[in-house]
């Protein structure tokens, strides 16, 4: 049965049983069922072939060799040649018919046989055949010899260029698309004819990647000038910026000539540094192969300008043209255009006046040189149309629009003359614009049919053009919407103005039977609020909106669009049309902007003189007290009859108190543009005026509106500050009081906003902070110290008033600046506690704030649970029991945490608040402890705790002789071995190494007891004498030690799977738990359960062997955690919390949200110092994996470049700097693919062009984002497997935040010096404008919300570097310098000083100075891949290697052996296959030097992180912990530096823009010289 045969084909294909019953007698099918199989294979991408091979098109990587199979067959050639034969084709019809015969052939022929058996059902289901298309000819085209292959392309491009329907052409397209991922390359055919076949099916994606690859293989003007027009008709307006700034940089530097000053000094004239930003981008050889010609540049920049939106600059360009040839039309045509955009639609009319001859009718015919076209008059025409319009000035609309009507008409020209009410719709096709200009005509003179006809005809030239965008996307297609919804409300305007005329006409009727118009009024006006509220936030879009709605809107009926419209408008940097709105409103509602009712008159008698209240002693103390007191009688005004005389006639003149307030509100915005515009005086002097005359009004006419008023005295206070005082300078008395006043002002108006009390208190504690180490704090005498103390309490307590009242008003819009409200608070508490009733003033405050708000700063809260003051601690330990009781399971993970802190006071204090959780949440702490301490066992077997345990402790006695340190790691392991085993795979332990090690504990006994030791008695402490035979037991001991650890480094690499019945039963037994999901929990309480543990575990085989855990919800889905042992995870969870706050920070700019900048997050729930949970982020791979990959398909060696620059210098690592950079560069220009594996490996995962666009414009977005942010936070070790990369969003994620506040620039060996990752992979995957487009653009508006939060951010960051569980880490920032090793062999002083607290008096932090050149000896000893874990012995020589105790020379080379074996395993158990890749075979001296670079991480932060804890603890912890408060205060300074732009000393500038602030750090981040020093895992030549 034939079509039981092609079911069966059909069921093979999609690889399920359609279960569709087949009548074979009559060989029919029920029509439900067929059409639903048709649209299972129509959707179906998965294509099963005989024997069961499945091909995937949605990794479309390599397509094409998938569809090669063993059962084939030889096609029939000139059949296909017959069915793509297009010599008798014409018509668009033809063309169907065409397309359909050789889609079905494509079938028929095709060698899978998945394909063929599609054949007979395509035929009778085209779509099918359409969808199969692109595999059907990928199949057949690998069989056709290069003749037929050379007829088909040829028929192919006969039918680009015919008279063919869209669809065709754009099923074509997506077969050049489709092809392109074959591995041997695509369609031989021109890109630039694919070009242009994108562009004339409006697909601008497609059009986009074929423009750019032929850009990048030889620029020209036609290119730029098209990739910047497709740029901005797809919205990226950031990326046509690029491009010209490339094309207009590059072109002068490449030419050595002045090429486009106009150009260079707009966008390119401050970044100087420009070849050595592009150093990595491209060399000048590359620049050189691309240029574009001066003449062309110069020609076309006007027109770049104006299609970048630079009107302001366009237009002095085109005025200039004018100016030199009066009748040049193009000229006067990018005139009108600047001045439309700008709002200057008085100035387009008198153009147009002037040139009416060339505009309204043809030009003489000798002059060429400017005779216009039909469609730029048209242009012109309709410019002056809608200015006409928005001057209402009727006459000259009906003038142009009757003239678009002529022009644009397609009847006969009798009828063209006709007027537009007397055609018929249906007949006569007119276009848009004349269309929509007649009917706003029409509905001002009230001809309702000719309107509403003429509405008809402007939908109807609409139609094609808004029906091929929405096919595209509704993305691009928005405007058209837009415009569509314009002409729906001028329909609702003219039933509106019927209903109007029916009101007037019935007005003696009965109210019941007349129609209301002030009811329709209201009602129309409330829709149209709700219907722009939901529309895109777009000047533009607003703009065309109101202009339609103008129509009827009186002044002042929807004043809250008007200021809307001016902000956006701001936003997008057209200042004229954005101040035009205001000022035309103003006008029409007749307020001078200059008169006494904005406070423009001196004898209104309004305002303070602050010099006169200076006291005798020439300070403002006392005034400054009063203020903060509330007593406001020195800076108030009085007011009398004269003033109420002033306020009664400016409501009078203003028609009422309501138009006033609405005077003042377009007003205020008007003072707020003159400030965003930098004319900061003229704002400054106008905003206090209008708050004067405001306050004045308010109490002498009762006419107020308090959220304005205490805006504008908000903005006067900022305002100056801003203007005379720098961020982080000391604020004068003259200032403050001015300032304080201002606030204060905004605080006591009746429901004043968040924003008041949020600036108030924010400026109080900054005073509080700058008066501690103030001159007036310091002196001498004891009254002046009682007073400084009674300000400094009175400025505290009224900043812990400001933050209290300001969280209890925040909102989600301003919940970035609330959570630094809740840090100043708490720093408030804890700086200043101890002042007099300043903490029981924080206790009586903090009942009035939701308990839920501290959910955000519960790790700051935690983190000072130890702290001694007994005032402090009345505060937050109530508070904390509190919040234990509301939200246990925020709380409970990271209590127990605490309760396995090493500091005493810590662990007695989390005790005490788990027993209050307990009392009312015993199940939950019994299984939450119980979840912690199995999880902990999973994540480290004792056979990886005694692996890590013996390396470290080997380190410790042989390299360092640290005895006491050795004893200190091994004592607890072997007590933990006496307690017994838990689980199968402890049992399995002990069987296995229980008796060895209880030998080797034996041995230890026996030296503790010959030398008299009883316990560790502290860091770097060793016995007093250590005789002969204390030291043979201790040497038997290790020789013990050294067979176990040989044992177990010969079993590790075999763990890569785990079963919880065997290393965690309890977890495998626990069911239906309490507990929640880590990170599931939500401020409103609602979380998902944890229902069971998934029995299989996962070990990853990277160097610390993470476990992937997977956790069953409550919900029923899965929860995918990476389980990190060896790794402290609590400096990563702030780290989230940060971004947290900047993600907050980008959602509040309507910049920076309208593009979706954020940091994408993940769960981090840290289990004890040295284990904790990551959240699993699907769809995602590292940088180095995806290249890896990627280089693995090509058949490309990994390690390329490096073996470049070994193959040019051998000795790299022994080269100066300079040398360096001449090899770097060389190697990089030698290696093949240049650097655009991660171009390719984008375009190749994604599906298609528009799939392609989108993920590259966010990878783009998502790395400048981080850049910056990683810049503020000094985040370092950014090599490519601390990237990773969503396959499917293209979002950047970063991971492994160990380096923050530049530690990694500061280490002896291998620093960074660059500030972020920018590589020329990087840099390639981006625009073909590299850094230039979207990236610079991101990382300026991302700086820029950055700088503007620097409070927010400096308050987050504070509570970071101060929080004692994790300053430790900034031990690591000092004392390396001086600590340099040799760069030859990577030699490491392994013995430290404190760390930075060498200043401090008391016990030194350290160990003692004998050690063993780690690095060096394991270069010696390499040995190849087959070795790791072998059992030999290790031979090497040990002469000059200073070892610990007076020992025979024989028993110290059993003990070097011993030594050197231990490290050598380990570095190979554990080495980074990512470092052994890129160094490859032959290189073992770089590759060692590397892992001795980074071998001491793990071991020595823990004891550091010990031993500055035990001293913090100790009897001079006051004295170490200011030590380290004084590096974390360097640490904040340098961020403050970065926040302010004062974080390049070197500048002779000062503070530094954010523009040039971004250009030099992308000239660091690019430099040669600062990339050729990183260490070779870092990969810098990528």
């Amino acid at each position: 049965n034939p079509l039981e045969s092609i079911m069966e084909m059909y069921e093979l294909t999609v690889g399920q049983s359609t279960g569709s019953s087949v009548e074979s007698s009559n060989f029919s099918v029920p029509e439900q069922e067929t059409s639903a199989a048709i649209d299972n294979v129509a959707s179906s991408n998965n294509l099963v072939q005989a024997g069961d091979t499945e091909v995937t098109f949605e990794q479309p990587v390599a397509p094409l060799q998938s569809l090669t199979v063993s059962n084939t067959r030889r096609i029939d050639q000139a059949a296909l040649q017959r069915s793509w034969d297009v010599s008798q084709r014409s018509s668009m019809e033809d063309w169907d018919e065409w397309m359909r015969r050789f889609a079905i052939e494509l079938l028929r022929q095709a060698p899978s046989p998945a394909l063929r058996a599609c054949a007979s059902l395509a035929q009778a289901y085209q779509p099918l055949a359409r969808e199969l298309f692109s595999a059907a000819f990928a199949c057949c085209w690998a069989d056709l010899n290069e003749a037929y292959q050379k007829n088909l392309v040829s028929a192919l491009e006969t039918a680009f260029v015919a008279n063919v329907s869209p669809e065709i052409l754009q099923a074509l397209l997506n077969l050049a698309e489709f092809q392109e991922h074959d591995p041997s390359g695509g369609l031989p055919i021109e890109i630039g004819i694919l070009a242009n076949l994108a562009l004339k099916c409006r697909a601008y994606a497609k059009a986009l990647h074929y423009k750019e690859r032929e850009y990048r293989e030889g620029a020209s003007n036609a290119s730029v000038e098209a990739l910047i027009s497709i740029n901005r008709k797809l919205d990226l307006q950031e990326a046509a910026l690029g491009i010209l700034k490339v094309s207009s940089l590059g072109d002068a530097l490449v030419n050595d000539v002045q090429v486009g000053d106009e150009l260079s000094s707009k966008f390119g004239g401050r970044h100087h540094a420009y070849d050595m930003c592009y150093s990595v981008m491209f060399g000048t050889e590359e620049r050189n192969q691309t240029p574009v010609g001066p003449a062309d540049m110069s020609a076309k920049q006007e027109l770049w300008l104006a299609k970048l939106g630079s009107w302001a600059d366009a237009l002095a360009v085109y005025e200039d043209k004018l100016e030199r040839d009066p009748r040049d039309f193009e000229a006067m045509l990018g005139c009108m255009r600047c001045l439309d955009a700008s709002g200057e639609w008085r100035k387009v009319l008198q153009l147009a006046d002037s040139n009416w001859q060339e505009l309204g009718t043809n030009p003489p015919h000798n002059s060429e040189r400017h005779e216009a076209s039909p469609r730029s008059q048209r242009k012109a025409l309709r410019m002056c149309a809608h200015a006409a319009w928005r001057l209402g000035n009727w006459e000259e609309l009906e003038k142009y629009s009757g003239e678009l009507v002529k022009r644009g008409s397609a009847t006969s020209p009798d009828s063209a003359d006709a007027p537009l009410s007397g055609f018929d719709p249906a007949t006569t096709q007119v276009d848009f614009d004349g269309a929509f200009y007649s009917a706003i005509s029409y509905v001002h003179k009230k001809e309702w049919a000719s309107a509403a006809n003429a509405i008809d005809a402007a939908r109807k030239a609409m139609d094609g053009r808004l029906t091929a965008l929405l096919a595209e996307s509704y993305s691009r297609a928005y405007s058209g919407m837009v415009t569509a919804q314009t002409l729906s409300e001028m329909e609702e305007i003219i039933e509106f103005r019927k209903v109007e005329e029916r009101s007037k006409q019935g007005a003696h009727l009965h109210p019941v039977n007349r129609a209301s118009h002030d009811e329709a009024r209201q009602r129309l006006l409330s829709v149209w609020r709700d219907r722009l509220a939901g529309c895109r936030r777009d000047a533009e879009v607003h703009s065309s909106i109101l202009a339609v709605r103008s129509l009827i809107l009186e002044p002042g009926d929807d004043v809250e669009a008007i200021l809307s419209l001016s902000e956006l408008s701001r936003q997008a940097h057209r200042h004229k049309f954005a101040e035009r709105v205001l000022l035309d409103q103003l006008n029409s509602l007749d307020a001078n902007i200059d008169g006494p009712i904005f406070g423009h008159a001196e004898s209104l008698g309004i305002g303070v003189d602050f010099g006169t209240l200076r006291g005798t002693n020439g300070s403002y103390a006392p005034v400054i007290d009063r203020i903060l007191q509330g007593q406001l009688n020195d800076v108030a005004c009085r007011y009398g009859p004269h003033h109420e005389n002033w306020s009664k006639s400016f409501v009078e003149d203003a028609g009422g108190g309501e138009l006033l307030i609405i005077q003042y509100r377009l007003y205020s915005s008007y003072v707020k543009h003159l400030w965003f515009t930098q004319r900061r005086h003229d704002a400054l002097r106008r905003c206090g005026r209008l708050c004067e005359v405001m306050d004045m009004v308010s109490h002498c006419e009762n006419v107020k509106d308090s959220e304005l008023l205490s805006s504008c005295w908000v903005e006067l206070g900022e305002w100056k500050i801003a203007e005379n005082v720098s961020p982080s300078s000391f604020i004068p008395e003259d200032l403050q009081v001015e300032v304080l006043t201002a606030f204060k002002q905004a605080t006591m108006l009746p429901g004043c906003g968040y924003k008041a009390w949020h600036s108030w208190a924010l400026l109080n504690f900054r005073i509080a902070l700058q008066s501690i180490g103030s001159e007036h704090a310091s002196q001498s005498n004891r009254q002046g110290r009682a007073a400084s103390d009674r300000m400094l309490r009175n400025h505290v307590v009224a900043a812990v008033n400001g933050f209290v009242n300001a969280v209890s008003l925040g909102t989600v819009k301003w919940s970035a600046s609330v959570q630094q409200d809740l840090l100043n608070l708490l720093t408030c508490l804890f700086k200043f506690g101890n002042l007099q009733d300043v903490a029981t003033f924080v206790n009586n405050c903090i009942g009035s704030i939701a308990i839920e708000a501290w959910l955000g700063v519960l790790p700051q809260l935690l983190a000072r649970i130890h702290i001694k003051q007994p005032t402090v601690r009345s505060v937050l330990h109530p508070l904390l029991v509190k919040l234990g009781e509301k939200h246990p399971q925020a709380f409970i993970y990271p209590l127990s945490v605490l309760l396995k802190s090493p500091v005493a006071e810590r662990k007695s204090a989390a005790q005490s608040l788990m027993n209050s959780l307990r009392s009312h949440s015993s199940e939950l702490v019994s299984e939450a402890l119980l979840v912690s301490a199995e999880l902990i066992r999973v994540a480290i077997l004792w056979l990886e705790t005694w692996h890590e345990g013996l390396e470290d402790a080997s380190r410790l006695y042989f390299g360092d002789s640290n005895t006491a340190g050795m004893l200190e790691l091994l004592l607890p392991l072997h007590e933990n071995l006496e307690r017994g085993a838990e689980t199968e795979r402890e049992n399995e332990f002990l069987n296995v190494f229980g008796r060895d090690l209880g030998q080797a504990h034996f041995h230890i006994r026996e030296y503790m007891r010959l030398t008299g030791t009883t316990a560790p008695s502290g860091p770097g402490s060793v016995a007093a004498g250590q005789t002969e035979e204390a030291e043979t037991a201790i040497n038997k001991a290790w020789d013990i030690y050294y067979t176990v650890f040989r044992r177990i480094n010969k079993q590790l690499p075999s763990l890569t799977k785990l079963e919880l019945s065997q290393c965690s039963p309890a977890l495998s037994r626990a069911k239906n738990l309490e507990l929640g999901v880590p990170g599931s929990y939500r401020v409103d309480g609602s979380y998902v359960k944890i229902h069971k543990f998934v029995p299989k575990v996962q070990v990853i085989t990277s160097k610390q062997r993470p476990r992937k855990i997977t956790l069953r919800g409550s919900d029923g889905k899965d929860y995918v955690y990476l389980l990190k042992g060896h790794e402290d995870l609590r400096q990563d969870e702030r780290v989230m919390q940060l971004f947290g706050l900047v993600n907050a920070l980008l959602a509040r700019d309507p910049q920076t949200k309208k593009h979706d900048l954020t940091i994408q997050r993940y769960a981090i729930a840290p289990l004890s110092h040295n284990c904790g949970l990551v959240g699993w982020v699907p769809h995602t791979d590292t940088f180095h994996s995806l290249i890896r990959d990627y280089r693995q398909s090509k058949d490309i060696p990994l390690n390329m470049e490096n073996r470049e620059m070994l193959k040019i210098a051998p000795d790299y690592e022994l080269m100066t700097v300079m040398q360096k950079v001449e090899v770097f560069t060389k190697a990089l220009k030698n290696t093949t693919g240049k650097g655009n594996d991660l171009y390719e490996i984008l375009w190749l995962k994604s599906t298609n062009s528009e799939e392609w666009l989108e993920r590259r414009t966010t990878f783009t977005r998502s790395l400048a984002v981080m850049s910056m942010v990683g810049y503020i936070l000094g985040l370092g070790d950014r090599h490519p497997s601390n990237l990773m990369l969503d396959k499917v969003s293209g979002r950047v994620l970063h991971i492994d935040f160990g380096d923050c506040f530049e530690v990694a620039k500061n280490r002896d060996k291998f620093p960074e010096k660059v500030p972020f990752r920018l590589t020329r992979m990087l840099i390639k995957a981006m625009e073909v404008a590299g850094i230039e487009g979207s990236y610079r653009s991101t990382c300026e508006r991302t700086m820029t919300v950055l700088r503007d939060s620097r409070d927010s951010l400096v308050a987050m960051l504070e509570a970071f570097v101060y929080d004692p569980l994790i300053s430790w880490r900034l031990a690591d920032m000092s004392g390396e310098e001086s600590n340099t090793g040799s760069s030859n062999n990577g030699a490491r002083n392994r013995g430290r000083n404190t760390s930075g607290l060498s200043n401090v008096p008391g016990q030194e932090i350290g160990v003692n100075h004998r050690h063993v050149s780690g690095p060096a000896i394991l270069e010696d000893l390499r040995e190849d891949e087959e070795h790791v874990g072998g059992e030999s012995h290790v031979g090497g020589e040990a002469g000059g290697l200073p070892v610990g105790g007076p020992r025979s020379s024989r028993a110290r080379g059993n003990s070097m052996d011993i030594y050197q074996g231990i490290q050598r395993m380990a570095a190979n158990v554990v080495s980074d296959d990512r470092i052994s890749s890129l160094a490859g075979r032959g290189n073992e001296r770089s590759e060692s030097v590397v892992e001795g670079s980074l071998a001491r991480s793990r071991m020595e932060r823990s004891m550091r992180q010990r031993e500055v804890m035990s001293l913090l603890d100790g009897e001079n912890g006051a004295a170490h912990e200011g030590a380290l408060n004084e590096k974390a205060l360097k640490v904040i300074r340098r961020v403050q530096d970065k926040l302010n732009g004062t974080d390049f000393p070197d500048s002779s500038e000062g503070e530094l823009d954010v523009p040039d602030q971004v250009q030099r750090l992308i000239v660091q981040a690019t430099s040669s010289e600062n990339l050729c020093q990183l260490f070779i895992g870092w990969c810098a030549f990528w």
